[in-house]
């Protein structure tokens, strides 16, 4: 799957060598702003169309998700942005959960 972002190929390998699998593609917006606040879940942006992985620090969430909120796919708002965002909700093989935002350009 070489040349697939994760969101595209359904599998990532995260900045600390974890092997994770997509469960649900493309959340609604709502779902994501749920994840996001979760303590217990951690969010990894996929910046260059997936192909740049960054964990998402806790000091920097509220600005993502306010990021998110306004440049998400497929929404009325995002007609006006160069930069649009995704999320996906991945797993690993122990039931850890991950939340994988893709910007999309």
């Amino acid at each position: 799957m070489a040349g697939l972002s994760p969101g595209s190929s359904g599998e990532l390998t995260d900045p600390d060598g974890r092997t994770w699998r997509v469960r649900r593609r493309r959340l609604d917006p709502r779902t994501v702003r749920s994840l996001m606040r979760r303590r217990d879940v951690p969010v990894l942006l996929g910046e260059s169309g997936g192909f740049d992985l960054r964990w998402v620090p806790d000091g920097e969430l509220s600005a993502l998700s306010e990021l998110v909120r306004r440049n998400y796919a497929f929404t009325t708002a995002s007609a006006d942005s160069d930069i649009v965002y995704m999320g996906y909700e991945f797993g690993d093989e122990t039931g850890l959960r991950l939340l994988y935002i893709e910007e999309w350009c």
